[in-house]
C-alpha cells in the first residue's frame, strides 16, 4: 500500500496532498483514474499554461483538474508528487483524501506541520 500525507505548503496555511513512494514506477497507483473514478473528476485546461513547455523544461507534469467542490493540480516531478487546490482548499483536500482512502491503494500518515513554517 501506498503512503500520502496531508500537510501546509512551505510557509502556507494551503494544505496539499505529499505522495511518498516511487510515484513513477508501474506498481504505482494511477492517481488521476482514482479520482476521476472517485469524484468524477474530468481533466481541464488553464489559459496561460502551456505544460508542454513546463515538462521539457523541468521534468514536472502538470495536469489540472476539475470536479463538482473546485479545481486541483496534480503536479508530478522526477522528486515528489503533489496534489495542490489553491481555491476552496479545505474542502477540495478534504474530498481528495477521502477518495485516495476509499480506494484502498492508500494510507495516511501523519505530518508534522511545524515543520513547514
Amino acid at each position: 500500500m501506498e503512503k500520502f500525507r496531508v500537510r501546509p505548503a512551505y510557509k502556507s496555511e494551503e494544505l496539499l496532498i505529499e505522495f511518498w513512494g516511487d510515484h513513477r514506477g508501474s506498481d504505482f497507483p494511477n492517481i488521476q483514474e482514482i479520482l476521476a473514478s472517485e469524484l468524477n473528476a474530468k481533466p481541464a485546461r488553464m489559459p496561460g499554461v502551456d505544460t508542454s513547455s513546463v515538462a521539457m523544461a523541468t521534468d514536472e507534469h502538470i495536469s489540472f483538474w476539475n470536479y463538482e467542490n473546485g479545481e486541483y493540480e496534480l503536479d508530478d516531478d522526477i522528486w515528489a508528487y503533489f496534489i495542490h487546490a489553491p481555491e476552496n482548499n479545505l474542502q477540495i483536500i478534504s474530498d481528495i483524501e477521502r477518495a485516495l482512502l476509499a480506494s484502498g491503494r492508500f494510507t495516511k500518515e501523519p505530518a508534522d506541520f511545524s515543520e513547514y513554517t
